[in-house]
């Protein structure tokens, strides 16, 4: 595998120099993408366009790091604009000559997947240690007197947890997704398949869970902005419910059987591809923590009113009751964690909530029917 000096090493065999004083500019936000460089000493400063409050200060890339291949890779402009914060020694390398050379360089393309892989998880613990800080914030804002700090505290931290899923998150996943797609064509070059296809499915699966919290993220942020808008039609439920069983069954819990009790021809209003979201996430929790060999039921029940009372009935360990009301809190997990299994970003249910609350809807968890269990219930107005 290529190393980080080898890496240096190439960048000074094919590359061209250059060197930027402190505040010139590499590139600006928006721009073509003409070059991949690597920082050979001092620092680069990386803004994103504020609009009217100005640029903002997203992060720093010292000395040893690659900048500008995920546009390259992907032909999309630059995503940022980039300053050098001292004197900047570069190597660059042509666009098409990086191709070249990415074609060429099985050892490369690894070596970027991998690089990128370990920036994922130090986003994802990022995110993790921002889940605990923004607890503590939440109990310090209870303490605060007065309801103007309270608002301007709760905004920032929003701007926060935006800005670093965007720029923290995003960006190394593109990344890897990017890179495994290339790192995938090249397989028959490496002398190890099983290692290989280990590396891969690990990563894939990363990728694949990092891209879903960073949908519930951007969703979580649009629904506390009163910014998603929902597409509302019509759709039959008995097969938009057969759709989402489909999609969550798995071999690791075939055993565990779905019962779709929807009846057929009740047409409801709502949007759809939400709900569907909604649905998963309950049908998922439901899966985890369902024993061997039982059931689940998706059961709807028409109310006087005409609103639509969904539920998903699990015979796992169930919701303790004290817990009922906070496990809708964002980042907030059960704490009976004797009986449920650990995990989760404590962001699912967070995400049902508010989605369902956006139809106008309510959305709470009680006993299962037989009183053992879980059985998740939203409700959902047609009118």
């Amino acid at each position: 595998m290529t190393t980080a000096s080898e890496i240096e090493r190439l960048f000074n065999d094919q590359g061209k120099k250059i060197t930027l004083r402190a505040g010139d500019v590499l590139f600006h936000q928006g721009e073509a993408s003409d070059a991949v460089y690597y920082v050979l000493s001092g620092n680069l400063m990386v803004y994103a366009d504020g609009g009217e409050a100005g640029p903002v200060l997203l992060n720093e890339i010292d000395a040893g790091k690659m900048v500008g291949e995920l546009g390259a890779i992907t032909g999309q402009p630059r995503s940022a604009t980039l300053v050098a914060g001292s004197v900047v020694h570069l190597s660059a390398i042509s666009t098409s000559r990086f191709h070249a050379l990415l074609a060429g360089q099985a050892s490369l393309v690894e070596s970027m997947t991998l690089t990128s892989r370990a920036h994922l998880l130090s986003a994802d613990q990022a995110r993790v240690q921002f889940g605990k800080t923004y607890q503590k914030m939440q109990k310090r804002l209870a303490r605060l007197g007065e309801e103007k700090e309270q608002l301007e505290e709760l905004l920032r931290l929003r701007e926060e947890l935006e800005s670093m899923m965007i720029h923290d998150l995003r960006n190394p996943l593109n990344a890897v997704v990017i890179s495994l797609d290339l790192l995938d064509s090249l397989k028959d070059q490496f002398r190890d398949p099983e290692t290989f296809d280990r590396i891969m499915t690990l990563a894939k699966n990363g990728a694949e869970r990092m891209s879903g919290l960073i949908s519930t993220l951007l969703d979580i942020a649009r629904m506390e902005a009163g910014k998603l808008v929902l597409n509302i039609r019509e759709f039959e439920l008995a097969a938009f419910f057969a759709e989402v069983i489909a999609a969550q069954q798995s071999p690791a819990k075939e055993s565990v059987r779905i019962a779709n009790h929807a009846p057929s021809g009740l047409v409801i209003k709502a949007d759809r591809d939400v709900l569907h979201r909604v649905i998963a996430n309950l049908l998922e929790n439901a899966l985890k923590f369902s024993p061997p060999a039982s059931r689940i039921d998706l059961a709807v029940q028409v109310l006087h009113n005409r609103a639509v009372r969904m539920s998903v009935i699990d015979s796992g360990p169930g919701v303790p009751v004290a817990e009922r009301e906070r496990i809708f809190d964002k980042f907030t997990r059960v704490k009976d964690t004797a009986h449920r299994e650990p995990g989760g970003t404590g962001l699912g249910l967070t995400f049902c909530r508010m989605a369902v609350e956006a139809h106008g809807g309510v959305i709470w968890v009680e006993d299962g029917p037989s009183g053992t269990g879980s059985c998740f219930c939203l409700e959902i107005p047609q009118e």
